[in-house]
């Protein structure tokens, strides 16, 4: 699949690297992605969806060994890396201590972490390093958009084609433990996972 789409991997990264804004179909809903170091990229994020920027840009990981670069977890490393296993890559995102995430990103330091259940997005954030700031290609309190046409119409610098596959995931705050939103899985089958072992 990589290999069809080589053109289009190529001229993604270049945007993001260059400081540009990527929208791309992900294996939730489609999704506007910047350079997490890159601050102006991720502030235009939050001035095109209308975004308060007190609410937290999540951060999309090629594999697990990204993510743990990201992170502090202490005491909640065997809690996380459970649930790793379980639901990634796929529609989860958890909430967890960062390690040097910047305030553009979250202003109390934590990091909301998912590895997306999407083969050539997975390989887009390779390319730029193994991960990207990232969050829902909608207006603040609007649904996502649903096509690549509405996509286009966004103002981003970059269109990957496709089309997005379901629900907004999940997110899990394993700091206390709490379900912050349902949505790819099921609350049911995330809170064996949240509960002390």
């Amino acid at each position: 699949m990589a290999e069809v789409y080589q053109k289009e991997l190529q001229e993604a990264a270049e945007t993001l690297r260059r400081g540009g804004l990527v929208a791309f179909p992900t294996d939730t809903v489609w999704g506007i992605l910047a350079r997490l170091e890159d601050e102006a990229a991720c502030r235009r994020i939050y001035a095109l969806k209308g975004r308060g920027e007190e609410k937290p840009l999540q951060v999309l990981v090629t594999d697990l060994e990204s993510a743990l670069k990201l992170v502090d977890l202490g005491k909640l490393r065997d809690k996380f890396l459970r649930l790793a296993e379980a639901f990634w890559p796929g529609g989860l995102t958890v909430v967890v201590p960062g390690r040097d995430i910047p305030p553009w990103i979250s202003r109390d330091g934590s990091v909301g972490l998912r590895m997306p259940d999407h083969r050539l997005l997975r390989e887009l954030l390779r390319r730029v390093g193994g991960y990207a700031a990232a969050t829902s290609l909608n207006r603040s309190g609007e649904p996502p958009v649903r096509t690549e046409k509405e996509a286009r119409e966004f103002g981003v610098d970059y269109v990957f084609p496709g089309e997005a596959l379901g629900l907004a995931s999940s997110v899990v705050d394993l700091r206390t433990g709490e379900v912050l939103r349902e949505g790819a899985i099921p609350k049911e089958a995330l809170l064996p996972y949240l509960q002390d072992v």
